[in-house]
């Protein structure tokens, strides 16, 4: 018997190889599924959430609600099953970024929303710093497996706007990875694997992107109690080594001591709901009062730094959500959360710099833009702007979050909407 042909051989290793391959690739998947966490779970986050946060020491000590372990989903919210709760009437499924997670809130968005309508069981799928291609595969993924009567979702004009080219069926190839299980390569065949990369995916970001600094809030909070030159030198010297190297300390001291330092001095002592000194935010204070980048002076010079396929390409995410919950037989709300710009007194807190307020001129553009939009596609949009415009006291001051007063607000007007429908 003559040794086989060239061709047969080529043949065989292709054939050999692609066993090995796929052999290969289902025992990475098997071992992966070994320390992945079960659905929901897997889907919904691809790390730990920051809770329980550290109630040992402030700024956070005698604000308990903030160490309360999440749920077994990565939920803020109490155990929930995939099949409704016979207790409840009805399911609603709440879907958004950190407005409905609420961390600094005693309560979650939809907790809120529960507690007000009675009998109806709103569960939380909200989760910070994600936006609408998030939503969309969170909806996708698990909102709409967990029998929902009604999706209820939260889209923020600060900051869940997308790219032109990154509209919904954008012809891209979606991440490897992604945020998303849903929305990845690797999520769409090797689920278990996808969370475990994606979960140790930031040790390996430490190699090129400097850490945070260790327990920055309780640090800021033990400054910001110092004399007044002292706490200001301390806050300079901490956002110079952390997040802005390259800006002189005069400079920072500058910014930061503004409006008789309001942005740090009235933080100790506070009444029921506090605010806490982030570092982020110094950050993002430095870079808009020190940036050479123009900012907007009116609303016309507003509405040019947004483009209209910014706002199509956003719109696009709004409407395939909507189509995908009709397809379900499911009614999805959508409510549109205006930044903190229509409360009074975060205006005048603002005064002292306008180069960084004017961030808000930009976004109360996009959402007119965005709103008229939406309601040519069809849509009906729902805007919290009615409900909280000109009430002092509902947004936080520095991190733009509603207070619990503002949640209290739009929890009562989620409530209207939905007894409004007969649940």
């Amino acid at each position: 018997m003559g040794r086989p042909s060239a061709a047969r051989r080529v043949a065989f290793g292709v054939i050999f190889a692609s066993i090995l391959a796929v052999a290969t690739l289902l025992g990475i998947e098997g071992m992966a599924s070994l320390f992945a966490p079960a659905w929901p779970a897997r889907a919904l986050r691809w790390t730990a959430p920051a809770n329980p946060i550290s109630a040992s020491r402030e700024p956070y000590a005698s604000r308990p609600w903030m160490a309360e372990p999440f749920n077994s989903w990565g939920m803020r919210d109490r155990e929930r099953t995939p099949a409704k709760d016979p207790a409840y009437r009805a399911r609603a499924v709440v879907i958004g970024d950190s407005f409905v997670e609420a961390s600094f809130a005693r309560r979650s968005l939809p907790a809120s929303v529960e507690a007000e309508l009675g009998g109806v069981e709103a569960v939380n799928l909200g989760i910070s710093a994600t936006g609408p291609p998030s939503y969309y595969y969170r909806l996708r993924d698990v909102g709409l497996k967990l029998a929902p009567d009604v999706v209820l979702l939260f889209v923020y004009m600060g900051n869940d706007f997308v790219l032109p080219g990154e509209a919904f069926g954008a012809p891209q190839l979606p991440p490897l990875i992604g945020e998303s299980e849903g929305g990845s390569l690797l999520g769409a065949a090797m689920p278990h694997t996808r969370w475990l990369v994606r979960n140790r995916w930031p040790a390996l970001e430490a190699l090129w992107r400097p850490a945070p600094p260790p327990d920055e809030e309780a640090r800021l909070a033990q400054i910001v109690r110092q004399p007044r030159d002292t706490a200001l030198a301390q806050l300079s010297e901490n956002v110079r080594a952390y997040y802005q190297p390259s800006l002189p300390l005069p400079v920072i001291e500058e910014v930061l001591g503004r409006g008789d330092d309001r942005f740090w001095r009235d933080l100790e002592h506070q009444a029921a709901d506090p605010e806490f000194l982030l570092g982020w935010t110094l950050d993002s204070l430095l870079v808009w009062e020190t940036g050479t980048f123009p900012v907007p002076s009116s609303r016309a010079q507003a509405r040019a730094v947004t483009s209209d396929a910014m706002i199509d390409a956003t719109l696009s995410w709004l409407v395939a959500m909507a189509d995908l919950a009709a397809s379900h037989g499911v009614r999805l709300e959508t409510f549109i959360v205006p930044v903190a710009s229509v409360d009074p007194e975060y205006r005048a807190f603002w005064r002292p710099w306008p180069r960084s307020y004017a961030w808000n001129d930009i976004c109360e553009d996009r959402e007119e833009r965005l709103v008229s939009a939406a309601q040519r596609a069809g849509l009906r949009p729902i805007r919290l702007r009615e409900d909280l415009l000109d009430e002092p006291g509902t947004y936080r001051k520095r991190d733009g979050h509603w207070t619990e007063k503002g949640q209290a607000i739009v929890a009562r007007r989620v409530a209207r909407e939905l007894r409004s429908q007969g649940f």
